[in-house]
């Protein structure tokens, strides 16, 4: 059985054509549509979408202060995705620590 592919076209520059053509050239791909299909399949791989848990604000803090104690240098970025929280709960509840005086 066939599977069911689309077709999808995008504009390229000549230089990236050029680069993508040595490659081919030189076997690293059958041909650019190989070349193509690959750098989609690597790219949306490299791309995790992650689910922020809902935890109530206290228990969120708990957490932060037990990642804090294994990584003490960590942007609030770093911690939202570590223990996969919401950004915003993170940065306010960051923020109030560093008024509290519990972070520098």
């Amino acid at each position: 059985m066939q599977q069911q592919s689309d077709l999808v076209s995008a504009r390229l520059s000549p230089k990236e054509m050029e680069a993508i053509e040595i490659l081919v050239g030189e076997g690293f791909f059958m041909n650019t549509a190989d070349f193509v299909r690959m750098a989609v399949r690597e790219k949306l791989e490299s791309i995790k979408i992650v689910d922020a848990r809902n935890l109530p604000k206290e228990k969120a803090q708990k957490e932060i202060i037990e990642y804090l104690k294994d990584n003490k240098k960590a942007y609030p970025s770093d911690i939202a995705d570590a223990l996969q929280l919401d950004f915003d709960l993170v940065l306010s509840i960051v923020k109030d620590m560093i008024k509290e005086g519990r972070l520098k």
